[in-house]
């Protein structure tokens, strides 16, 4: 299915995951995931969404890489765009292993009607900077990644934020309390997740939405905990959220934080954030990590505050569409 005589395509199979796992964790060391999780993921992958994926194997049957091409069902406006990505075993890099998973994957894209292709690479990966530029790929955009170390956090000096908060008639709380004397538990965090996703700026216009099934399904991820998505109430009213994920192993992940319009301006955000360190330090962690777009300063500067310290980021990076032969 090559042209290369040492490896060659073939289709994605479940059992391939825990070699899958094992590439990621050495590529990414930093951010490792497990089998459990991934095989969650496959899961609860939406069955009629179009995707194709193909693993990488060696003729002495090792697999050494995977890629994959898919609609992007987490966003509002796809605006013509498929999702592509592969990743290759650190020690097979530089093979032409990434081409030979592109050359498969991206004319699916095209004969699926899609006007561009989105993908990533870390900024410290300059390999992969150099595989994407050469493949016609231009960036458009960059996630910042940033971590906090819990060891030094001290939580004392916003005392005065929890208290003003507290005065202004919000009470924290978790999803793992609501959803005990509330039935709308469930919905009404939905709902505000929802809506405070929409606010939030992504890479290339990109307006995320997840669908309600997948969402719920999210829910019961290896590394979700209802007692760690921390909300605000007004009243009755679910006002805000930070959604925190626990892996098995590696830091924490702020994976949202989110408040309603009309009610930010207020220390809400910051309360919710400095509620969730003080619960990470609780349960043992010693960093957590979020991610943010540069185009959203004000949570760049909430994180900085509190003593985030930058990381290398993720690139993002799009192709078009070849024009269409007449």
């Amino acid at each position: 299915m090559t042209d290369q005589p040492n490896f060659l395509l073939r289709n994605f199979q479940p059992g391939d995951i825990p070699a899958l796992v094992s590439i990621w964790n050495r590529s990414f060391p930093d951010t490792p995931t497990t089998v459990e999780q991934e095989e969650f993921w496959e899961k609860s992958y939406p069955a009629d969404n179009p995707r194709l994926r193909f693993v990488v194997e060696t003729t002495g049957g090792a697999v050494v890489g995977q890629g994959s091409c898919m609609f992007p069902f987490w966003m509002q406006n796809s605006m013509g765009v498929y999702s592509i990505y592969a990743v290759v075993d650190p020690t097979w890099r530089g093979r032409g292993i990434g081409r030979a998973l592109f050359a498969r994957l991206e004319p699916y894209a095209w004969q699926q009607g899609a006007q561009r292709l989105w993908t990533d690479c870390r900024e410290d990966h300059a390999d992969a900077i150099r595989f994407l530029e050469a493949g016609g790929y231009r960036q458009y955009g960059v996630r910042f990644e940033q971590a906090l170390d819990l060891t030094a956090f001290d939580p004392e000096p916003y005392s005065d934020v929890l208290a003003r908060v507290a005065a202004e008639g919000y009470t924290l709380t978790t999803y793992a309390a609501e959803r005990e004397t509330r039935p709308d538990a469930e919905r009404a965090l939905y709902e505000l997740n929802r809506t405070t996703l929409l606010d939030v700026p992504f890479p290339g216009d990109a307006v995320i939405e997840e669908p309600y099934e997948l969402w719920r399904k999210n829910l019961e991820s290896p590394t979700s905990d209802p007692a760690f998505i921390f909300l605000a109430k007004h009243g009755d009213e679910l006002v805000g959220l930070s959604e925190i994920d626990l892996p098995k192993d590696g830091p924490a992940q702020t994976n949202m934080t989110g408040v309603l319009r009309d009610h930010r301006g207020k220390g809400i955000a910051l309360a919710l954030k400095v509620t969730s360190l003080k619960a990470l330090q609780a349960r043992g962690y010693t960093e957590t990590r979020t991610q943010n777009d540069t185009l959203n300063p004000a949570i760049l500067h909430l994180n900085e505050k509190l003593g985030y310290r930058r990381l290398p980021g993720w690139l993002q990076y799009e192709r078009y569409a070849p024009p269409q032969a007449e």
